[in-house]
């Protein structure tokens, strides 16, 4: 399997990625995860890859973490989850929020994921309850501000703020921003949506 590919940003957009090597352009399916931390355009850039192919289609995906190509690669050894599915969990949820639902049995964060339905979620957290412990070597356990964060997003989503305007504001805090207590940072955060949908 090709690890991963390291080469110049020449395109990119929430879907792909083609990064250019040795005078060959190479297309990758991204989740949005991975876009939203791509260099900009004409830069270095390094991604881990899994190339997938079936018996009408050769595609090969890019991930800026081993942990996102470890769960993609769980993803879809489940029945029913294909690459579509795992790309569209990868770009709603975080890894870390991605095993703390699957570990505490929560459907309602995975029914978020567009095409994941309840009987979906069900089957995710009954497969790969006793699997996702191997996702842990690559990510390291949550701290206070990862926690935080997470309790944050889950409070602001329970409000019925859009999943990936939380996302986008939680990446925008600054260090001294996390460090508030979570009630704080949730009034913070909700007051920066409102400024924006101004």
């Amino acid at each position: 399997m090709i690890q991963y590919i390291n080469g110049v940003l020449t395109h990119k957009s929430p879907v792909m990625a083609i990064l250019e090597t040795m005078g060959i352009g190479w297309e990758l399916k991204i989740p949005v995860s991975t876009y939203e931390v791509l260099p900009p355009l004409n830069s270095k850039c390094s991604l881990y890859t899994f190339l997938s192919i079936s018996q009408d289609d050769v595609r090969i995906y890019g991930f800026a973490s081993l942990a996102e190509r470890e769960l993609f690669q769980l993803l879809t050894r489940i029945s029913g989850i294909g690459p579509k599915i795992a790309i569209s969990i990868l770009s709603t949820l975080t890894v870390p929020a991605f095993i703390k639902s699957v570990r505490s049995g929560e459907e309602a964060m995975l029914t978020r994921v567009p095409g994941i339905g309840k009987k979906s979620a069900q089957r995710l957290i009954v497969e790969l309850k006793d699997r996702i412990h191997t996702l842990m070597d690559y990510v390291e356990d949550a701290g206070d501000a990862d926690n935080s964060l997470l309790e944050v997003e889950n409070a602001l989503f329970a409000l019925g703020f859009n999943t990936a305007l939380i996302q986008r504001e939680l990446k925008l805090l600054s260090e001294e921003d996390k460090a508030m207590a979570p009630e704080h940072l949730i009034k913070e955060v909700i007051k920066r949506l409102y400024q924006r949908a101004k």
